[in-house]
This record gives C-alpha cells, sequence and structure tokens, in this order.
C-alpha cells in the first residue's frame, strides 16, 4: 500500500462519506402564526400571513427576505413547526379547512411542508385525514423526532386522541393517548 492510499483510507474511516452535512436547526420562539429558529449558518422566519379570510400564505423569511412562500386557498385552523422528520431542519404543520379528492365535505385536514435543502418549502404530506375526521392537533416536542397529538371524533361523537409518528408517505399510528366520552 502507498502512503496516499493509507491516508485517504485512513480518512475515509474516520471521517466516512457524507454527501450534505445539514445545519442543527433550534426553535426559539413560535406563536400561533409564527415560527423563529436558529442555525449555524442563519436565522430565519416561517410565518403565516392571512392575505383573505379563505387564503393564506407560508413564507420562509431569511434577513428582510422571503426567500419561499407557498399558497393555501382555503382556511387555515392551526399553523405550527416542529421536527417531525428528525433531520434538525424544522417542517411546518398546518391545519387547512377543505374537500379533498377522496372527502368531498369540507373538514379539517393536517399538511406537513418541509423546507427543502433548508430554504424551500415543499410539501412533505398532504394528508386528506388521519384515522377519524380531525378537531385539533399539536406537534409533541419532547421526543425526537417530534410527534403530531391528534384530538379525533369518531362515528359516535366520541373524542380520541392519538399519537402519530411521520413516516414516509404520511403518518405512522403510534398509540392512543386518551379515551374520552362527550
Amino acid at each position: 500500500m502507498n502512503f496516499e492510499f493509507k491516508t485517504l483510507s485512513i480518512l475515509f474511516l474516520l471521517f466516512g462519506c457524507q454527501h450534505e452535512s445539514r445545519p442543527a436547526y433550534t426553535l426559539v420562539q413560535q406563536d400561533s402564526a409564527t415560527c423563529i429558529y436558529h442555525s449555524p449558518t442563519a436565522e430565519g422566519t416561517i410565518r403565516l400571513v392571512a392575505t383573505s379570510p379563505s387564503t393564506s400564505r407560508i413564507e420562509h423569511v431569511r434577513g428582510n427576505s422571503i426567500v419561499s412562500s407557498w399558497t393555501l386557498n382555503y382556511p387555515v385552523y392551526r399553523f405550527t413547526c416542529g421536527d417531525v422528520t428528525g433531520d434538525s431542519i424544522p417542517e411546518i404543520i398546518v391545519g387547512p379547512v377543505k374537500a379533498t379528492r377522496y372527502r368531498r365535505e369540507k373538514d379539517k385536514r393536517l399538511f406537513i411542508f418541509h423546507l427543502y435543502k433548508g430554504t424551500h418549502i415543499r410539501p412533505l404530506w398532504l394528508g386528506s385525514r388521519v384515522g377519524c375526521p380531525l378537531i385539533d392537533f399539536k406537534v409533541e416536542t419532547d421526543t425526537m423526532p417530534n410527534m403530531i397529538h391528534t384530538w379525533e371524533r369518531k362515528a359516535n361523537g366520541d373524542t380520541i386522541e392519538v399519537l402519530y409518528r411521520q413516516h414516509g408517505f404520511g403518518l405512522k399510528f403510534v398509540r392512543y393517548i386518551t379515551k374520552q366520552r362527550n
């Protein structure tokens, strides 16, 4: 073995084959329409801007510039952020009220967007529904990746609480939290 080959072999063993390093993002502030995050290279804001009663726009802002946006042509009842994929980049979780191709009635839905290459807002999952009709949701940040906690209405009117994990295309059931009677 020559010296250069040994050196390259040792470097490969030490550092592996890394394609792209991802910045570690930290959510530092969140309210009902804004998520502010820090990374080693940037600070950014993800915000929901209501442009009319039935239309909103998600904006990703760095400094004073909008670097990406996504228009939602329906009312939004919930907006939040969390790292549901576990990749250290915040996802945007939005609750629109809309009909879908397979569900003609307008109802609460759950959409997940991600920041492609850490910048561009792109859909990750545009869910038509979860297990039962959705009442509300929140992101549980005490686990990594973060999980989605939903309140759902069963056909008999009972409310159930369910925990989901983002998995591939969609959400994967984790467990029931509680069952409540109205």
